[in-house]
């Protein structure tokens, strides 16, 4: 039986790095955030493994892999070599963790400092490195940023293109909110229940008996929110201006009958005797009595549409 290779002395910085590169980190960026170390410390320790065969670049590519030996080989833990002592962040490491009152973008971050986008690229790595800091996505860290122990609840990409796009003003429903992010149904419903635990959207019963969503005010302030175009809204059972017109004139008066209404807005008879039928079975009015002539009033629904109606045609 054959003897097991001796195993590799590493030291804990060298170690990092090859469980990161073990667990298909390719980039140096990828591996300094798994490793928590800074990009400088990420260099030197895939040097290291690179001279000793358990590690290889592709420099056209700029990425990093474990070598065969890399990914079989044992290790133990070797004496760091005295490092200086961290200092506290200062300049421009400061600037960003004071910035930082909130998750911001890095865009937003280099915006605001008024530094490239590389340099606080390199900040981000180093204060996330000594734990100054925290990122959203690891794979890109510049998506999201936030002071280590920062409690805001942030969401994945696909719940931020969806809260984006709900309004706040109106209610829609999620036929609209999937049209504009063009994403699958079941998606999209998934993501509005995980908005809605969260409170960042809420839901009413709309007036075709869906459901209807509506962005909080918490999900207005959210950081991830995005300026876009809000989702349409929904088509109503009922919209034209007669109807409209029709509808205000009962609510205002509480009852009408048939034929006070058609003397009121000067519509024909017996085009006003077809247009109360289709309310009727549109439940947006109903008769307060079983006489022929007994007036009308407007149901729940149909005060429901009438304001909806108002509110669009005031916009």
């Amino acid at each position: 039986m054959p003897a097991k290779a001796p195993k590799v002395a590493l030291t804990r910085s060298q170690v990092a790095c090859l469980i990161a590169l073990r667990h298909g980190k390719k980039s140096k960026t990828k591996v300094a955030i798994e490793a928590k170390l800074d990009l400088i410390e990420t260099s030197a320790a895939l040097a290291v493994l690179a001279r000793l065969g358990l590690a290889r670049e592709n420099s056209e590519k700029r990425t990093w892999h474990a070598s065969p030996r890399g990914k079989a080989s044992r290790y133990q833990i070797a004496p760091e070599r005295s490092r200086r002592k961290r200092r506290a962040p200062r300049g421009a490491e400061w600037r960003l963790l004071a910035l930082l009152d909130r998750p911001r973008r890095g865009k937003e971050i280099a915006e605001k400092l008024g530094l490239s986008r590389q340099r606080i690229h390199q900040l981000v790595v180093k204060l996330h490195a000594r734990g100054y800091l925290s990122v959203a996505d690891p794979e890109h860290p510049l998506w999201m940023v936030m002071r280590a122990g920062d409690k805001t609840r942030l969401m994945s990409r696909e719940e931020e293109r969806v809260l984006s796009v709900v309004p706040r003003e109106y209610v829609t429903d999620a036929t609209k909110i999937r049209l504009a992010v063009d994403m699958a149904e079941d998606l999209v419903e998934k993501i509005l229940e995980s908005l809605l635990a969260a409170r960042f959207v809420e839901s009413f019963e709309g007036l075709r008996g869906r459901q209807v969503y509506r962005m909080t005010l918490a999900g207005l302030n959210h950081p991830q929110r995005a300026p876009s175009r809000p989702a349409e809204e929904p088509r109503l059972p009922v919209q034209s201006d007669r109807v409209r017109n029709v509808l205000s004139a009962i609510a205002h008066a509480g009852t009408l009958r048939g034929r006070d209404v058609a003397e009121m807005l000067q519509i024909p008879r017996q085009s006003l005797n077809a247009l109360m039928q289709y309310l009727k079975r549109k439940q947006m009015v109903k008769k307060t009595g079983e006489g022929l002539y007994a007036p009308y009033s407007v149901t729940e629904m149909g005060h429901a549409a009438l304001a909806e109606m108002t509110r669009r045609h005031a916009a």
